[in-house]
């Protein structure tokens, strides 16, 4: 008895000891198991947003304008009937939604010590009015922000376009042709010398923004659009800088009548100063650019033949013309409504030497100046904007010019009222 019971001592001691040395095997597994249920954190985030739009507005004379009206420019250059009546003074109501936009933000894993995001968008808008209401991308673009500098990478706005600086009009187009126009691929890399200075460089070259003249001009000319900028403040209550950039244009590979081969090349300067103050619920923003050949920005002007450069195999030089263009918006916010005005003045300053036109190498080159009045009022409740805004473009034509194409006298202006009403649902 004595021999079973010191036997069933020892079975239950062994069953003990394999049991305290499985415990922490099964623990393992346990908690592994536990993990392996949780779900994997994803190594990218995707933050959709956008909105659905519609818009509604009722003009008085014919202009310059795409995409069914909704891209709005100037009024057209009068045209009189037999009877001296201007047949361009027209009601038009139109009813659109081609803005509505679709857009992804992309926050993704770190690389080479940097934080990575990323930027997609597109919406109904088309690339011209052949493609209206078909998609267009308008911006694909990789950012790399290290703690003192960042490099961006894609399809974005040009780096004239400052997000902060552009204006709170209701019309689309943030006020084109007066702001600036553009989105574009590039690199551009910014250096923050403090948390309130910057310094930027970029190569650009333009998308389907491009400068007026043939399409693959910039192409042809192997170089990019180099813009160097400074700017300084904490961009929320208060912005300034200055920007400089060059942009060179090969707009023909053989003379007129394909016979030899040219390499007429034409430079193009570009200078823009900003503020941007607010100071509580009041936002006061002031712009200028000017510069040679601005069409690349959607502003009016150009480049054309130097005169008397051609010669008996019609090849030729080119000169620029030079554009001046300043703006102001001031917005008033008060609880769930904002009103605010917006103010522009563009005026073509002539070239620098004798101009000859060339068909399709200017916008509007015909033009002295235009001008530009438009308050609005908005109500923002949670998803839902609704807006108003009058919009009065003056438009005056030049009749004659000196040899430099600097305008000596104008045609009686032109004027057309906008009444815009527009709802967006935002997500």
């Amino acid at each position: 008895m004595q021999i079973i019971s010191n036997l069933i001592m020892k079975t239950k001691s062994m069953r003990k000891s394999l049991v305290l040395g499985f415990l922490p095997i099964v623990l393992l597994f346990a908690i592994n198991n536990v993990n392996a249920q949780e779900p994997a954190k994803p190594k990218f985030e995707l933050k959709p947003y956008g909105f659905v739009a519609y818009d509604i507005y009722l003009d008085t004379y014919k202009s310059l304008d795409t995409r069914d009206g909704e891209l709005y420019f100037y009024p057209s250059k009068p045209q009189f009937d037999k009877n001296g009546k201007d047949m361009n003074v027209k009601t038009m109501l139109e009813m659109t939604s081609l803005t509505s936009r679709l857009g992804t933000k992309i926050l993704g894993p770190d690389f080479f010590g940097a934080k990575t995001t990323g930027l997609l968008e597109m919406d109904f808008f088309g690339t011209s009015q052949d493609h209206v209401q078909l998609f267009r991308l308008r911006h694909a673009m990789i950012n790399l922000r290290w703690e003192k500098s960042e490099l961006l990478v894609g399809n974005y706005w040009h780096p004239l376009i400052l997000t902060e600086m552009i204006p709170g009009t209701i019309s689309f187009g943030g006020a084109a042709p007066f702001h600036s126009l553009n989105r574009s691929g590039q690199i551009k890399y910014t250096y923050h010398v403090s948390p309130v200075f910057r310094l930027t460089g970029a190569a650009v070259i333009h998308g389907y923004h491009r400068s007026k003249g043939p399409y693959d001009a910039q192409r042809y000319s192997g170089k990019p659009d180099i813009q160097l900028q400074l700017s300084f403040g904490n961009r929320k209550e208060f912005m300034a800088g200055c920007t400089a950039g060059y942009k060179w244009l090969t707009p023909r590979l053989y003379d007129d009548k394909d016979t030899l081969v040219t390499n007429k090349t034409i430079g193009s300067y570009d200078l823009h100063a900003f503020l941007m103050i607010k100071p509580a619920s009041t936002s006061i923003k002031l712009e200028a650019v000017y510069g040679q050949n601005l069409t690349f920005l959607n502003m009016i002007g150009g480049y054309g033949m130097k005169t008397g450069s051609n010669s008996v195999n019609d090849d030729y030089s080119y000169t620029n013309l030079k554009t001046l263009s300043v703006w102001a918006d001031i917005q008033q916010d008060m609880d769930k409504w904002s009103i605010g005005v917006f103010t522009g003045y563009q005026k073509l300053m002539g070239a620098d030497d004798n101009y000859t036109t060339i068909k399709d190498y200017n916008l509007n080159d015909d033009l002295s100046y235009i001008f530009r009045l438009s308050p609005r009022v908005v109500y923002k409740a949670d998803a839902m904007v609704i807006a108003f805004e009058y919009m009065l473009t003056t438009a005056v034509y030049g009749k004659t010019w000196d040899a430099k194409h600097k305008v000596t006298d104008t045609m009686d202006p032109v004027s057309n009222s906008r009444f815009l009403v527009r709802v967006n649902y935002n997500f």
